[in-house]
């Protein structure tokens, strides 16, 4: 699997969230229905013009941590403001970014395998920070992505 590891400092995103099932496969039900409305209603359209700030792309975060309730964010990174959008600061962290091509569901396919084959035998571990889909052309038959995994080294 092709990825690269970067540090990368706080950064603000904007958009809708919904609330994440800790029973991790009920998501893969409620995201994408998520994307289909944001995609019908405009969201997804008045997000990308106010989009201006790295990473450059449609967002969608998953905030699961310990202290908070677990959301799922459509967002942009993005230093304005709108009523209409909630806001949420992703923490500064180290990331192993891994790249893709195709459909929606190949993103799900590659999340999988990272988590199953990459990350055990890595050398690292999952770090207490937001996982993150950058969306960098979000065509859903030919979509280019990137995957953002939290990552710190193990402990020997």
């Amino acid at each position: 699997m092709d990825y690269r590891i970067e540090t990368k400092e706080a950064f603000r995103i904007i958009g809708v969230s919904a609330p994440l099932d800790r029973e991790i496969e009920n998501n893969f039900m409620v995201v994408p229905k998520m994307w289909q409305n944001a995609a019908a209603n405009g969201t997804i359209q008045k997000l990308a013009g106010m989009m201006d700030t790295p990473p450059m792309g449609l967002l969608g975060v998953s905030v699961c941590n310990d202290e908070e309730q677990w959301k799922y964010f459509i967002a942009v990174s993005s230093t304005k403001t709108s009523d209409a959008f909630e806001t949420y600061t992703v923490p500064a962290s180290t990331w192993a970014i891994f790249s893709g091509t195709g459909t929606n569901q190949s993103i799900q396919e590659l999340e999988q395998r990272i988590i199953a084959e990459w990350l055990p035998t890595s050398g690292y571990e999952y770090a207490n920070a937001p996982d993150i889909e950058v969306y960098l052309n979000p065509d859903p038959q030919n979509a280019q992505y990137e995957i953002w995994i939290p990552v710190v080294k193990k402990k020997a």
